[in-house]
């Protein structure tokens, strides 16, 4: 938390560059004479300050510095050593005994406080700062509760391929998503409730269910006959489908209403006559929706938390709302954005007719079958003027239907999120990553000394597939959500085969390009006079999503992870997901524009675009919006590094084969 708060800091440029000196140990020790300062610290510190390295010394008052323990970064240009914690350093102690000249900052909470102490006061919102606070300290408890999560160690190797997709779901739970210090907050669930709820407790959840009139449901455009396509009829086997019949026969519904699951938290909150928002008061009370004593069936959480699974060989999922905030911003289902999503997979669809490799290597899960509640005066009303499309309440009793392909129900498949290639899981003080039984899976001979040459070609060919899809994505002028919550790695005799995509709300677009193989603009629907941010305006901006999200979150956690574990140098990962990037470059057939502009732009360029996340939330305040909070800065471009390094290490590899020569 500590770490992933200070990247935040120094990457948002909360503070002026000036207030930041960029020196080293040694230099500062001396001339600040604190060797006998340091000589007091816990021993990590005290090895790494005798060392000659990196060291950031960031002005908080004019009688206070904040001393990071740094080393360089691929994404950033500094980010925090890992085994140790920023110190305070007090000027104005001097005068007092040598113990009080240099604090370390154990916790995030007192950390976070120092730094918006120097923070110009101005730009900051006070509710801001205080959503800030209040999200941070919950991920902070959330963090901790996971921590002590019974979580299994077996994925890959599950016997069935939904019980794999159940299981890698945990795992991507764990983290939520890298490198945001907020992500394991979701504001609104008691601790206990964190534990009952979140995917990696693995707790089985049965779906609650009430009876919607049918004058009160906006339906998708692929419900042809709402009696035969309702929610009950893909996820309930026949058995649990007469006992819903019964229940709505029992209430004389059958003909009024229709049944629609919702999460159990959920309807705790729409019966909570006690909040002040209570807006669905008068529909319990006329029956307009009535709830119904039936909870079937029993799912289980994704990562994302409303994307509810079903531990059977079943295509069908369900994804429901549920008001609880995470990464500040609540987790509605809103009518508009579902019936953007539908003109999103219509893309999407055109898009694998266009390019072969396309049609073999992107997957989608089907989400045109949708049911929400919705005004009677505006049920067939499915224009941007429709004012329910922007008011709360609709948003919070809906539902999604989502099916996968039907040759990927299948045990010789393999579907695992590429958030939980991201994740370390340690159980009884021994470390585990996905890829050993991966690698164990292909090849149960490989000796010890060449695993980490398996996991290095594991992760060559997860690259391949993952780059080389985006990449003709972008060729077409699309952007898919590329973080690892969305994107779903599909395996096949053991290898990475093609990639399945879910939520297809957020693909963004470039008409430009988009219009090249006559794809025709959706014309998303948002406010009236106010431009969707599905379009983007320029090449760039959309190939920022594949920059941001694509490298810096989704594949630098592979990274991260699998150095850690495989004891690989991360630099050898990013020159295998550079020269992925190279190929493809050269191997799909981009108009001289776009190749050119996509090199320039992933592998050339020395800056990357980083999403920023803190700075947001303080400017969003108590706004409920239904999306995260992000702005944009700028950061190093992990493939530039990387050359950079390959090419000092070639010059430093040839000097001294020359010297050698020479002494020879």
């Amino acid at each position: 938390m500590i770490t992933y708060l200070i990247e935040c800091a120094l990457l948002e440029q909360w503070l002026e560059e000036h207030r930041v000196e960029v020196t080293t140990t040694s230099d500062y020790l001396t001339r600040q004479n604190l060797p006998q300062a340091v000589a007091l610290l816990p021993s990590a510190y005290q090895v790494f300050f005798a060392q000659d390295n990196p060291l950031l010394v960031i002005e908080i008052s004019s009688d206070s510095r904040l001393l990071l323990l740094v080393e360089s970064g691929y994404t950033a240009p500094w980010r925090l050593y890992k085994p140790c914690l920023p110190v305070l350093y007090n000027l104005s102690n001097l005068d007092n005994s040598i113990s009080d000249w240099l604090q370390p900052l154990e916790a995030v909470d007192p950390l976070l406080d120092i730094l918006l102490s120097a923070m110009d006061h101005s730009a900051l919102s006070t509710t801001g700062i205080g959503k800030l606070k209040e999200s941070l300290q919950a991920s902070l408890v959330a963090k901790q509760q996971s921590a002590h999560a019974d979580i299994t160690t077996t994925v890959y190797s599950q016997p069935h391929w939904y019980q794999t997709l159940i299981a890698a779901e945990q795992w991507a739970s764990l983290m939520d998503r890298p490198f945001h210090p907020l992500a394991k907050g979701k504001l609104g669930f008691t601790a206990a409730e964190y534990q009952r709820y979140m995917a990696e407790f693995n707790q089985p959840i049965a779906l609650v269910w009430v009876a919607i009139a049918k004058s009160h449901i906006m339906v998708a455009d692929q419900v042809e006959d709402i009696n035969r396509q309702n929610p009950a009829a893909y996820l309930l086997d026949e058995p649990q489908q007469q006992r819903l019949r019964q229940v709505l026969e029992e209430k004389n519904l059958t003909d009024t209403h229709v049944a629609i699951p919702v999460h159990p938290w959920q309807l705790t909150q729409l019966f909570d006559n006690n909040r002040a928002d209570n807006s669905y008061a008068d529909d319990f009370a006329n029956g307009t929706v009535v709830k119904l004593p039936f909870d079937s069936p029993m799912t289980y959480a994704s990562a994302s938390m409303r994307s509810m699974l079903l531990s059977a060989d079943t295509p069908h999922s369900i994804k429901l709302p549920i008001g609880v905030y995470a990464l500040n911003s609540k987790r509605y289902l809103p009518a508009l954005k579902l019936i953007n999503g539908e003109k999103n997979q219509a893309i999407l669809m055109q898009a694998r007719q266009i390019d072969k490799v396309l049609s073999a290597q992107l997957r989608l899960w089907d989400e045109r079958l949708w049911w929400g509640y919705m005004s009677p005066t505006h049920l067939q009303d499915k224009s941007a003027t429709n004012p329910y499309f922007y008011q709360e309440k609709p948003t919070h009793l809906g539902a999604m239907l989502r099916n996968l392909p039907t040759d990927l129900c299948d045990d010789q498949v393999r579907l695992l999120p590429m958030a939980s290639l991201g994740m370390l899981v340690s159980k009884d003080g021994v470390s585990h990553h996905i890829f050993d039984e991966i690698i164990q899976a292909k090849s149960p001979t490989t000796q010890t000394s060449h695993i980490k040459r398996a996991a290095i070609d594991c992760f060559k060919n997860l690259c391949e597939v993952f780059l080389g899809t985006m990449l003709r994505c972008l060729r077409l002028g699309l952007a898919p959500e590329m973080h690892g919550q969305n994107i779903v790695m599909v395996m096949k005799n053991h290898r990475f085969t093609s990639l399945l995509l879910r939520d297809h709300d957020s693909l963004r677009i470039y008409l430009p390009w988009l219009t090249r193989y006559q794809i025709a603009d959706p014309e998303y629907l948002s406010p009236p006079n106010v431009k969707n941010r599905l379009y983007r305006e320029t090449p760039q901006a959309l190939i920022f999503y594949l920059q941001s999200l694509g490298v810096l979150v989704n594949l630098r956690a592979i990274i991260e992870s699998l150095s850690t574990y495989y004891e690989i140098d991360e630099q050898v990962l990013w020159g295998e997901a550079r020269d992925s990037i190279d190929k493809e470059l050269t191997d799909i057939d981009f108009d001289a524009d776009q190749c050119e502009m996509l090199r320039e732009q992933l592998l050339t360029n020395p800056y990357y675009p980083h999403k920023t996340l803190l700075l947001p939330v303080i400017e969003r305040g108590d706004d409920p919006h239904g999306s995260m909070p992000a702005g944009e800065s700028m950061t190093t471009n992990p493939f530039f590094r990387a050359k950079n390094i390959d090419a000092n290490l070639r010059v430093d590899s040839v000097r001294k084969h020359n010297e050698r020569k020479i002494n020879g």
